[in-house]
């Protein structure tokens, strides 16, 4: 090997530059993103696998940081094998699933039917609503505008209507696909969530025993924290989403509006999307309120929305999600347009989970660049 002195220039400002070798890694990097999406076609089987099997483990995934803390508190306190406290917290789990089925189709049967029947209804109240409401000569376009979207509405819901009778074999195959996907998911997620619950909590140890041994403590921590990111965010969201439920439940009962439940089981599906969703549930609910009861039954949602808002952003919120995430709010609307933009609805529900372990893996590799690089000797130097 040549000594320093005997190098060429260029490689000793190669060796010695810790900034341009940090480009070129990246240049490195974007060059084999460029490529593997230039031969995507060859990781289609992978997609075709995860259409396949994605459903059921993510919902085993939900329902494990849901459930594993339960299955550890009886393995502790009740002394019980963690195979047998997986069994009871499962039977229990499937009897209230079941309970809870029964009763909210109950409610929502009648509910949905009142709806359908009031439909036609409802949309000559509305048309009527917005005609009066924006009758001058200067709201035209704006009425114009709305009773064309109406109108475009109620084609679409008679064209998609037409489609699926007519379509005969080929709707009774789709319609066939989806039973079938629905009844796998629900046969299958619950021996993945078996499996998860008894041997999650060895996933980080075991990944990180396939790496060096100078590294292994590293990879379990980073392991360890995007799962405690991922709890976090999941148990949050969710209590939160079913205080909601509950809140606008009683709330929407009291004041009598029309399709309550409904409206609340809605506004808790909503809340599942960070700030945004809030907004987004009121929409039908507003509109249920004004078409169906008038100004008055408008009036009283306003004020079941005015009370149950600062109990969830003071008191629920708080208490439930807390700043465990620590992700500034714009971060997580910039992060929800542009994932909902480009992967819809499921990028919607997966971008700030998403978000939270990529900056957990992105902080985990800076630090660890910051203790390894030359790069920092004279600011810290400096700080010291």
């Amino acid at each position: 090997m040549k000594k320093p002195e005997q190098q060429s220039w260029y490689s000793r400002w190669f060796s010695g530059n810790d900034l341009l070798n940090g480009l070129i890694v990246i240049l490195l990097v974007l060059l084999i993103i460029f490529l593997a999406w230039q031969v995507r076609f060859l990781f289609e089987p992978i997609r075709a696998l995860f259409t396949a099997v994605g459903a059921p483990i993510m919902i085993s995934g939900v329902l494990y940081y849901l459930l594993s803390p339960i299955v550890g508190l009886l393995e502790k306190y009740v002394h019980l094998p963690r195979n047998l406290s997986i069994g009871v917290v499962l039977i229990v789990l499937l009897a209230i699933i079941g309970v809870a089925i029964a009763a909210i189709v109950i409610v929502l049967r009648n509910q949905v039917i009142q709806f359908i029947d009031n439909w036609p209804n409802y949309w000559k109240t509305s048309e009527a609503f917005i005609n009066e409401t924006f009758a001058s000569e200067q709201f035209k376009f704006i009425r114009d505008y709305l009773n064309h979207t109406n109108s475009d509405l109620n084609q679409n819901v008679l064209d998609w209507s037409k489609k699926y009778l007519t379509s005969g074999v080929a709707g009774i195959s789709s319609f066939a696909s989806i039973l079938t996907s629905i009844g796998v998911t629900i046969v299958s997620t619950p021996f993945i969530l078996y499996y998860m619950l008894l041997d999650g909590h060895k996933f980080s140890s075991f990944v990180s025993s396939k790496f060096p041994n100078n590294s292994q403590l590293s990879v379990r921590y980073l392991l360890t924290e995007i799962s405690k990111q991922i709890a976090q965010y999941i148990r949050g969201q969710l209590g939160v989403a079913l205080a909601v439920m509950i809140m606008f439940s009683i709330g929407y009962t009291i004041i009598g509006l029309p399709y309550g439940i409904l409206l609340a089981l809605m506004a808790g599906f909503f809340n599942l999307i960070p700030y945004v969703g809030s907004i987004i549930a009121q929409v039908p609910v507003f509109t249920v309120a004004l078409i169906a009861g008038g100004q008055k039954m408008l009036i009283l949602a306003i004020i079941v929305l005015a009370i149950e808002q600062p109990i969830e952003a003071h008191v629920i919120s708080p208490k439930i999600l807390g700043e465990a995430l620590s992700i500034h709010p714009v971060t997580v609307i910039v992060v929800l347009l542009s994932s909902g933009h480009i992967f819809g609805v499921l990028g919607i529900v997966l971008a700030v989970p998403s978000y939270a372990v990529a900056k957990v893996f992105v902080t985990h590799v800076y630090d660890w660049w910051r203790a390894n690089s030359d790069l920092f000797e004279v600011e810290e130097v400096a700080e010291k």
